[in-house]
This record gives C-alpha cells, structure tokens and sequence, in this order.
C-alpha cells in the first residue's frame, strides 16, 4: 500500500520541482535583464508547471471543497479566454474599423485588419475548399504544416505578452542621471503628435518627481532627427515643447541626427559619453508597447537602461502589439527561420512516416 500511494506522489514531485527550476530560472533571468522573451517563456512554463502541480495535489488530497473551489476558480478564468478566442476575428475587425476613423490608413495601422479578414474570411474559405475539392491526405499534409507555425508564432506572442507585463512591474528608482526621450513623427512637419507629447510628458513627470525627492533634475536628451517630410528635426521640436512644459533649460541636450530606435541610442549615447555622465544611471522614455524593442536596442550599443512608457489609447493597443511582435521577429529572424524549418522538417517525416509514404 505504500509502495502504491508513493507511486501516485511521483507526477506531484516532478512537476513540483519543474516549477521551482523555472521560478528560480525566471528570477535569474529577470536580474540580467528585464527585456526578454526568456523572461516571459519561462514566466509562463512556470505558471503552466504550478497549475499542473496544483492540480495534482489536489486530486491526490481529495477533498471536495477544495477540488469544487479550484475548478470554480479555473472556469471563472477560462471561460472568458475561451469566448474572447471564439471572437478574435470579429473583436480585430471592430477595433481595426476604430483604428480607420481615429488614425491614419497606413499598413501598420491595418494589422488588426488584416489579421480579422484572415480568421474571418480567408480561413473559413480554405477550410470549405480543403473539405470539398482536396483528398483526404493533402488536406492532412496542409495542417501538418499549418498547425506547427500557428503554434510557434502563438508561442512567441505569449511571451512577448507575458514578458511587456512584467516588465510594467518594475518601477525604476528616483537616481538617475539622464533619461533619454526617443522621438516620433511631427504633425505637419514641425508640430508634437500627441503620441510624441505622452512620450515627453511622461519624462517631465518623472524628472520633476525626482527633483522632489532628490533635488538632482536628470539630464533630458531629446532623440530624433529631420524625416523628408518635416521642417526640423523632431530632437529640437521636442525640446522645445519640453521647455514651454516645464523642464529646465539647463538640463536640456538634443541629438539631431538619428532615424532608428538604434541610432537614438548609439548617438544619445555619444552625448552623455561627451557630457562625462555615468551611462548606469538613466532610462528611456517612449510610448509603452514599444519600451521592451527600444531595450534591446539600448542593451545592444552599451546602454544597460529601463524604459518610461507612455500610455497608448486603448483603440490603437491591439495594432501596437501585433506590429511590435512582427518587429521583434524580424529583429531575430535567422532564429525562428532556423527553429521554423526544423519544426517543418520534423512535422513533414512524421506525417509521411505515419502514413506510410516512401515504406
């Protein structure tokens, strides 16, 4: 008998210690550096190992309360995931017919659009078609190579998701030195977008709070430089909004020549160089979907900093996330096209040795 009730306590035990491993994983990770989609994929086996091990314990303990409140918990949780999952293509089209009247009708600003057609649309199409038109076997190959990709970049978008949350939770202390404001399109060449605006505005916060509380006032290097269609470079129209908003002239520097995220930081980061101040000691500040890219851009030319983030109106999130998932992609895209083609080669076999092809 007690060869048997220790038998059943082994799967607790091994998920058990799975979830402490990618805990203190997680932590590790998070002390090195909290942007990363490291973060957010061992923060998720972490939850998924505890749920199991929850589970577990208490089907192993028996005792119905505890097993009716923890399903009642679960389906609370699930159930309005499963409805909003049933109506993704139908809740993007929405907020794409938001984003059409509020923003601009460039591609970026469509990706909800494109995305809610392709789920609403064109998969019900192909599934009619596979169904009709298509052997049995073709349609088994289509979702052998189907499935896997849609589970890979569903994955990603987990943590990336799981890894911008947590990086929400931090909350930098009030002793730096600089914070550098990364720049945005101007309004008709020469006006801040309120979009740019939030970006300075959440900066000036910041500063003036530190003041407070330190009486030091950081540094402000305001980042962007002249695009084709503006009349100035957006490093000097920011600073000049800052000023007429409350930040000290004295502590005022523009970089007026970068036009990437990475160039922000490379030349930002020869102006504090030049200005003889500790790089330890400082932020950046943008709109908040696109705090965890702008880290890694910071991290990659020396610049191991947090992020300030500006809210996003709520309509124009969904587009936000989606573009700066694709962004990070394409930031690592030998990786995933090696890590793609092997999951493909690996699906492929096994569907030809399965059914018997090539034997």
């Amino acid at each position: 008998m007690s060869t048997t009730n220790n038998t059943n306590y082994w799967p607790l035990y091994i998920l058990a210690i799975l979830t402490i491993v990618c805990i203190g994983l997680l932590v590790v990770s998070l002390k090195q550096n909290k942007f990363r989609l490291l973060n957010g994929v061992l923060a998720n086996f972490s939850v998924i190992f505890g749920g199991m091990t929850l589970l577990v314990a208490i089907e192993l303990l028996n005792v119905f309360w505890l097993s009716t409140t923890f399903y009642i918990i679960l389906m609370i949780i699930l159930i309005p995931i499963a409805i909003i999952y049933s109506l993704l293509g139908i809740l993007l089209l929405w907020n794409a017919f938001t984003v059409w009247r509020r923003e601009s009708h460039t591609l970026g600003n469509m990706l909800t659009l494109v995305i809610g057609l392709l789920i609403v649309v064109v998969l019900p199409i192909m599934q009619t078609i596979d169904n009709r038109f298509l052997s049995h076997q073709t349609v088994g190959l289509y979702i052998t190579l189907v499935n896997p990709i849609i589970f890979y970049l569903g994955f990603w978008f987990l943590a990336f998701i799981t890894s911008f949350i947590m990086t929400r939770l931090f909350r930098p202390k009030y002793n730096k030195d600089y914070i550098i404001i990364l720049g945005a399109g101007l309004l008709n060449g020469k006006d801040v977008s309120p979009l740019l605006a939030s970006r300075i505005q959440v900066a000036l916060d910041f500063a003036q709070k530190q003041a407070d509380k330190t009486q030091k006032y950081p540094r402000l290097i305001f980042s962007g430089g002249q695009g084709g269609d503006e009349l100035l470079p957006e490093g000097e129209a920011m600073a000049a909004y800052a000023k007429a908003h409350g930040a000290r002239p004295d502590r005022i520097l523009i970089e007026n020549q970068s036009k990437t995220t990475y160039e922000n930081m490379m030349f930002s980061k020869k102006i504090l160089t030049d200005q003889d101040v500790d790089l330890t000691k400082g932020l950046f500040a943008t709109s908040d979907y696109h705090t965890f890219r702008a880290a890694g851009y910071a991290r990659l030319v020396g610049l191991n900093i947090d992020g300030l983030g500006a809210k996003t109106s709520r309509f124009f999130i969904p587009n936000a996330f989606i573009r700066e998932y694709i962004a990070l992609l394409a930031n690592h895209k030998m990786f995933h096209a090696i890590c793609l083609t092997l999951i493909l080669l690996v699906s492929i076999i096994s569907f030809f040795v399965g059914n018997g092809i090539f034997l």
